[in-house]
């Protein structure tokens, strides 16, 4: 904290002080003019300004002093989280997937023959793409006879 803080200096508080004393003078008169009725209401609205300027100050102190500190490690962002660790069977199955949807070539020598072994019998086989014979069959097609080789004879 710095030493104006602590000890506040003699020209600071008269600053504030003579200011403060002349506003209390000029309101006794103000108060004494004022009805009886609004006189409730001004000594209200008088002490909300008086609260609304002193938060603003202490607020602006506050965020001054935490400034001056560094944050906490409680309040630092958190890291990336780690990578998931998949399998690498898996990871192997599903680019085997991914290669068999963008090559017709690689369904048949790869994917088919695999398909066929967990199936234990003849599937039909997905017919090519019309004008797109480079590629694998969709990737519905080949859901849907992974779901026939779960569902069984």
């Amino acid at each position: 904290m710095s030493s104006s803080v602590e000890h506040p200096q003699p020209l600071r508080l008269a600053a504030y002080g003579i200011p403060l004393g002349l506003l209390a003078l000029a309101a006794i008169p103000i108060y004494l003019a004022v009805d009886d009725q609004w006189r409730s209401l001004l000594v209200r609205l008088v002490c909300a300004g008086a609260v609304t300027v002193g938060s603003f100050r202490v607020v602006r102190s506050v965020r001054r002093a935490a400034a001056d500190h560094p944050p906490s490690p409680a309040d630092a962002s958190p890291g990336p989280p780690p990578p998931a660790i998949l399998d690498e069977v898996f990871m192997r199955r599903r680019d085997e997937l991914t290669y068999s949807v963008r090559s017709r070539r690689y369904f048949d020598a790869v994917l088919w023959p695999r398909l066929l072994a967990l199936a234990g019998r003849q599937l039909p086989k997905p017919p090519p793409r019309p004008w797109l014979s480079r590629l694998g069959p969709p990737r519905p097609m080949i859901e849907r006879l992974i779901a026939e080789i779960e569902d069984g004879p």
